[in-house]
């Protein structure tokens, strides 16, 4: 008979093993990242809800540079995310050379230029 801690381990394993392939399925779906174009062409959409897409795109890279432990960025609290937005456009339309690159870096650089902690 096994002991709790053992039977508890085998329940836990054979769980992971039941996901193992869902989690390989999904993980093959995601082969690459969000380029600064694809960004760019998303918060320049004539659609509101792909605009809205690429608002909240920035917003998580944002968020999750405001979570780190040493965050790159200092914002003020009435900073919007509108003023964020029109921020990244403008960099992106002023450095098209940008547009190749994974989208939440150029963000993140793009935040750290004009939010620095100081």
């Amino acid at each position: 008979m096994k002991r709790p801690d053992q039977l508890f381990h085998s329940v836990c394993l054979a769980g992971l093993l039941c996901l193992a392939p869902l989690t390989s399925v999904h993980a093959a779906k995601s082969i690459r990242f969000l380029t600064a174009g694809e960004l760019q062409s998303s918060l320049t959409s004539p659609q509101e809800d792909v605009r809205f897409s690429g608002r909240n795109y920035i917003m998580g890279v944002v968020d999750t540079l405001m979570l780190m432990k040493s965050a790159p960025i200092c914002m003020q609290e009435q900073t919007e995310i509108n003023q964020i937005t029109e921020l990244v456009i403008l960099q992106l339309q002023q450095r098209p050379e940008l547009m190749r690159y994974n989208a939440a870096s150029v963000v993140r650089e793009i935040m750290a230029a004009n939010y620095p902690c100081v």
